[in-house]
């Protein structure tokens, strides 16, 4: 790991963003767009090197995947959908109605009705993330539910995550990666349907897809690559920080950042780590300063003192000894789509509530108007709109 300091560190920071592939990204959505599954054919060969004769995932591919589902890493899977499950049921929220003599307000929660998740798979078969998304996305009970995950195995979309995404009852699976796969669900082609709402995590190209794309079609938030800061005061040890460190690091682009009050520790896991980086604070207040700089999406803390970082600016934090970001990558119950890039100072992480729109229903009575319309009248004419005064006038006539 090198050593730095917080001036550094900004500069790394502003770095990760600044690489410009918005053009490039445009390019590849304008094309789909207007030649969906011709354009999705051509950008798979294009960047996956795969000479696609259909982009649906088949019947027949789908149930001979099941028999990827062996017993003991199906019952592996199968001890974290439950957890995750139990986690995002307690999320569900209640509306609730407001009943006054001449006026009744009703706030509603309602399924988003088709989403499009996105499972990367450049790595490996991230089947944790299909459990991370399709499971709350189930919970808020969403209609259509689709995915998307690039070729890459063999040519394929990797059967695991056909697998695991037909055990969670998915039904239409398309082999489609990066840009081309967030666009089409954005607009639609041929074969794969529009949606109201892109979610999954994926690389600065998908990340920029989505950011690009929000208008034409809802996205979750903004996730990937991966970052973990560890914060530690010498109460930390050496071997749990260096492999959580390793761990995160180990993603693609991933960042691993140690902030620690200790010289010692800093020096030890500098030589232990080989990427990454390292800054020596000299207390608590300077490092929560920095933390809430970077607004990672994995906060790990080793402290004598955790309550001072539990309001941290982070994606979801990890404390203590026996809380490495693993188990929230994998097993603990919150999604694992968590925001990045600084975006944790606004956004939250993936959950039930990104799967739900909220609105209103209002009833009122010729009293409400009565009562409330001269309040509402001088409002109107502060702001110069003339008719929304009169649409009040006109029906005090009749009080």
């Amino acid at each position: 790991m090198k050593k730095i300091d917080f001036e550094q560190l900004k500069k790394i920071i502003e770095q990760r963003k600044e690489e410009d592939i918005e053009e490039n990204v445009r390019e590849i959505i304008e094309k789909v767009k207007k030649d969906k599954d011709r354009a999705i054919l051509y950008f798979t060969k294009k960047f996956d090197k795969v000479d696609l004769k259909k982009i649906k995932v088949s019947k027949e591919e789908i149930k001979k995947s099941r028999e990827e589902l062996q017993d003991e890493l199906f019952h592996s899977i199968k001890k974290a959908a439950e957890r995750i499950e139990n986690y995002h049921k307690k999320q569900l929220p209640k509306g609730f109605k407001i009943r006054e003599k001449d006026v009744e307000i009703e706030f509603n929660f309602i399924p988003i009705e088709k989403v499009g998740i996105y499972i990367p798979a450049g790595q490996a078969p991230l089947i944790s993330t299909i459990l991370m998304t399709v499971i709350p996305a189930k919970i808020a009970k969403v209609k259509e539910i689709y995915i998307c995950s690039p070729p890459s195995y063999n040519g394929k979309v990797h059967p695991l995550i056909i697998a695991v995404s037909s055990w969670l009852g998915v039904k239409e699976i398309f082999q489609v990666g990066g840009v081309q796969a967030i666009s089409g669900f954005a607009f639609g082609t041929e074969t794969i349907p529009k949606v109201d709402l892109v979610v999954g995590p994926g690389n600065k190209y998908v990340n920029t897809a989505k950011r690009l794309l929000f208008g034409e079609v809802g996205i979750d938030l903004l996730a990937g690559p991966s970052e973990l800061v560890i914060f530690s005061d010498s109460s930390g040890k050496v071997d749990f920080i260096e492999y959580d460190l390793k761990a995160q690091i180990e993603h693609t682009d991933g960042l691993g950042i140690l902030i620690t009050t200790d010289e010692k520790l800093a020096s030890l896991l500098s030589e232990k780590v080989e990427n990454g980086y390292c800054i020596v604070v000299k207390d608590e207040k300077e490092a929560i300063e920095i933390i809430n700089y970077i607004c990672p999406e994995h906060l790990q803390v080793f402290s004598k003192r955790p309550y001072l970082f539990k309001k941290c600016k982070a994606g979801a934090i990890f404390i203590g000894d026996y809380t490495p970001a693993t188990i929230g990558d994998y097993f603990a119950g919150p999604s694992h789509v968590l925001p990045t890039g600084q975006a944790a100072r606004f956004s939250s992480g993936l959950s039930v509530y990104n799967f739900l729109r909220s609105y209103s229903i209002i009833k009122s009575k010729k009293e409400f108007i009565k009562k409330n319309g001269k309040y509402i009248e001088k409002l109107t004419k502060i702001e110069g709109l003339k008719q929304h005064k009169n649409s009040i006038k006109i029906r005090e006539k009749y009080n």
